[in-house]
């Protein structure tokens, strides 16, 4: 596997040169592993009485991807460097450094499980700029085996919803995502990264369009109105990246196409009308303007009582940023966001740019009015936050400059 930096060169004759040789190789593979699982093992994990997926989806993403990313920083000091001089990483570390010494003034009920939360993404991060970031190609098979992954896992979920429907209604996923925002959240994020490739011949035409048809259906019968619109929103503006009179009437036929569903759908999105958005948005300023500067800190405890609901969260991303790091925190991520949108417009062309801006999009919406948590172990709101991010850094290295072909 290409890892973007050569191997230091040993002395001629050392006999242990082609032994660490396999053994990064080893390594390079077993992160690759432990990034596709971090992504599919949350669709796949099962859920019991007496089974905790998350605990044992954490303890093999510590084995395949924590642990082997460590190793490999050990090996090459020098990848700190690296990593660190990457646009975007600095303002990244920034921010996991501050919500890191937020917990020195807040009441979090298990500091050390929110430091290893930061130092997670820390290290996906670390691990995918040593592993994927100079293999653009490998970039694009984890991305389309894992979304096509999803396809798969959503087939028996839909199947098992429409014979035991659940109470409310509401399709849900398996293990981790057996929640219907989560799992629209994450079965959305793989259609978004589906929808830029290319196929080759009828039969990966035909597969393509199976896979996007199939995790639309998931996302729709989730009833996730913040992920449907997120997913609207998403595809219109990748399209419209293109460029092109070509692309331009395909963002004008589905907008066409989002405006219908919404006449026909709106009983549907009115029937729980606005769950209780604008008060749970003026608790959460109340709530931050108590500490506008330093926050509460990260993974304080806190309570929003909006209507007859009392919340531990606030809905909505940037207010639940603003509520535990307070002002720095939110400038930290609200300047990094809308630098990686610039990012990726500015290498709109590529393909893998087109994946960036499509996730970023889509999360900008989303977090809006569901799956806040940013600081958080592996979740499904790390496909449209710290993934797109983590595959920026690959953006404008040496990359083609001819237009993705059109669906």
């Amino acid at each position: 596997m290409k890892s973007g930096r050569p191997l230091v060169p040993k002395a001629v004759g050392a006999p242990a040169a082609p032994r660490e040789d396999a053994l990064e190789r080893w390594l390079h593979w077993l992160v690759f592993a432990g990034l596709a699982w971090l992504i599919v093992g949350l669709a796949i994990m099962p859920s019991g009485a007496s089974f905790n997926p998350g605990r044992w989806y954490q303890r093999i993403l510590a084995l395949t991807l924590y642990l082997p990313t460590l190793v490999l920083l050990v090996r090459h000091p020098r990848n700190w460097l690296d990593f660190w001089r990457r646009p975007l990483m600095p303002a990244a570390v920034l921010l996991l450094a501050w919500g890191s010494l937020s917990l020195l003034w807040g009441h979090a009920d298990r500091p050390a499980d929110e430091v290893a939360r930061n130092l997670s993404i820390l290290l996906f991060l670390l691990g995918w700029q040593q592993v994927l970031e100079g293999d653009r190609e490998r970039t694009r098979w984890l991305l389309l085996g894992c979304g096509l992954a999803f396809a798969v896992v959503a087939i028996p979920a839909i199947a098992w919803g429409l014979m035991y429907p659940p109470s409310d209604g509401r399709l849900v996923g398996f293990g981790v995502m057996a929640n219907a925002n989560l799992a629209a959240g994450a079965m959305g994020a793989a259609l978004v990264w589906l929808w830029p490739w290319a196929p080759e011949g009828r039969g990966q035409l035909a597969l393509k369009w199976g896979a996007l048809s199939v995790l639309a259906l998931f996302v729709l019968l989730t009833e996730a109105r913040s992920a449907l619109g997120a997913l609207f929103c998403a595809l219109v503006g990748m399209i419209v990246a293109r460029g092109g009179k070509r692309a331009y009437g395909y963002a004008l036929a589905v907008a066409l196409l989002g405006v219908v569903g919404f006449v026909v759908g709106l009983p549907m999105l009115m029937e729980r009308g606005w769950s209780l958005r604008p008060e749970i948005f003026a608790q959460s300023m109340s709530l931050f303007l108590q500490h506008p500067w330093l926050g509460h800190g990260q993974g304080t405890p806190f309570q929003l009582h909006a209507g007859t609901e009392t919340l531990t969260h606030a809905h909505n991303l940037f207010t639940q940023l603003a509520i535990e790091l307070g002002t720095p925190g939110v400038l930290l991520w609200t300047g990094l966001w809308l630098a990686l949108a610039w990012r990726a417009w500015r290498h709109r062309r590529e393909d893998l740019a087109q994946v960036v801006l499509g996730l970023w999009i889509f999360g900008t919406v989303l977090v809006q009015f569901d799956l806040p948590y940013l600081l958080d172990s592996p979740r499904p709101g790390w496909l449209f936050t710290w993934l797109p991010l983590a595959a920026s850094m690959a953006l404008g290295r040496d990359a083609p400059r001819k237009e993705t072909a059109g669906l």
